[in-house]
């Protein structure tokens, strides 16, 4: 086995910051969230594991038998003030996967345990590096621009039983007492399209509004955005923000508010708050709105539904596309059984492309269905794939097929000249 994989635990967003309940920490398994790493089909053997926090908080010590257990390296934070500074772990993290990604080469990947959007720069950097980027957190706890910047995300299941599975399919956090009202008295609406999905989700900030905890939350410190999200996700079946042309669920919310009682704050540098017009947050700044509702039709907003749920297709530049293609079409009778990590491997050595679009181009061949796959219930990663006996030109219509049939599913009739645009 090859070890080139790097794992960083951000404790302090796992655990909800220093001021978390005792309780809610004590039901934090590590071993749990690293089983479900282990699951994810880029993921060779891991050669380092290291969890930041400020360790002399005695409450941490149920955590040492995982740590112990694991292998894992804690490493002491102490803040760069008064307490415990947030930033503190957070620049440490990245400054040691930026110097690992540097120093130690067979690193390809580096997992991320948190859900800061912050980290959304230091995916970027480890791209540049040519390594793979998993990130891992809490649903409710994510930015949505980290969630889009990394090749694969593993959800951890939320401790304390609250996480439901609503009839839209859609499983959502339920933690804060403010949702588990709400929960209880929405009935989950259909949207049509992005015009109505923008309706339904005015309708439903209003109702959370309209609410004595809501209320309170919006003239005060403001709601964070995650429970805004959590809200739309129960109240509007199979909620996404991308079918309505946004990229990100920031810039949804600055439509959804615009011309509404609600407004949006921001403090630096992934904290957004929704508040009632006129309130003022220490430390925040108003952030403006959009007045029109963008074209579902780009290609930016094409490639982000690709990449978002399954069958996943990050497509890599046309020409490495066609190279892997070509090479794998030569290669059927010798591609008979094989892990996909060999596959990968052959792929990248023999094509001239980078790894990462070596790695994008196999696995969007694979979610095209044009290998066959061995036992068909296990995981990717345990499975024997052979290829299916194509010529170059049908290989390359099966991907051009299921592309277009995802994208049919979401948007409906498709622009032919965006989709030319990413197919070519």
């Amino acid at each position: 086995m090859r070890f080139d994989t790097a794992i960083f635990y951000d404790i302090e967003n796992l655990i909800g910051g220093y001021g978390a309940r005792m309780d809610y920490i004590s039901e934090l398994s590590l071993k749990d969230i690293l089983e479900e790493i282990r699951k994810v089909d880029i993921l060779g053997g891991i050669a380092v594991q290291r969890a930041y926090a400020n360790w002399s908080d005695p409450r941490l010590n149920v955590m040492r038998g995982d740590i112990v257990d694991l292998g894992i390296e804690p490493i002491q934070m102490f803040g760069f003030g008064k307490g415990t500074a947030k930033n503190a772990s957070d620049i440490q993290l990245a400054i040691d996967a930026v110097d690992c990604a540097i120093s130690r080469p067979s690193i390809e990947t580096f997992v991320i345990v948190s859900g800061d959007g912050g980290f959304s720069a230091l995916a970027k950097k480890l791209h540049e590096y040519g390594k793979a980027v998993v990130g891992c957190a809490y649903r409710r706890t994510t930015n949505r621009v980290f969630e889009a910047v990394c090749d694969r995300f593993v959800w951890i299941a939320q401790s304390g039983g609250d996480e439901v599975q609503r009839s839209t399919g859609v499983a959502t956090v339920a933690t804060d007492p403010l949702l588990r009202e709400f929960g209880a008295k929405v009935s989950p609406m259909a949207a049509k399209s992005p015009a109505d999905i923008v309706q339904k989700a005015r309708a439903i900030l209003e109702r959370l509004a309209a609410s004595r905890d809501g209320q309170y939350l919006l003239k005060s410190t403001g709601m964070n955005i995650s429970i805004a999200a959590q809200a739309l996700s129960m109240g509007i079946k199979d909620f996404s923000f991308v079918k309505s042309g946004f990229t990100k669920l920031v810039d949804f919310l600055r439509h959804v508010v615009h011309g509404s009682k609600l407004a949006l704050l921001h403090h630096p540098p992934s904290d957004y708050r929704l508040v009632m017009a006129g309130t003022s947050v220490n430390g925040f700044r108003m952030v403006s709105t959009v007045a029109e509702l963008p074209s579902i039709h780009t290609e930016e907003n094409y490639r982000t539904l690709l990449a978002t749920d399954n069958p996943i297709f990050r497509l890599p530049p046309h020409d490495a596309l066609v190279r892997v293609a070509s090479f794998l079409v030569g290669e059927t009778d010798s591609i008979h059984r094989l892990p996909l990590g060999d596959i990968i491997g052959s792929v990248t050595e023999s094509c001239e492309v980078e790894q990462r679009h070596a790695k994008e181009a196999v696995l969007a061949f694979v979610s095209a269905g044009a290998f066959a796959r061995v036992p068909e219930d296990a995981r990717l990663s345990e499975q024997m794939l052979t290829l299916r006996k194509h010529s170059l030109e049908v290989l390359m219509k099966t991907l051009c097929d299921a592309v277009r049939t995802k994208l049919s599913s979401a948007v409906g009739d498709i622009d032919e000249g965006v989709f030319l645009q990413i197919m070519k």
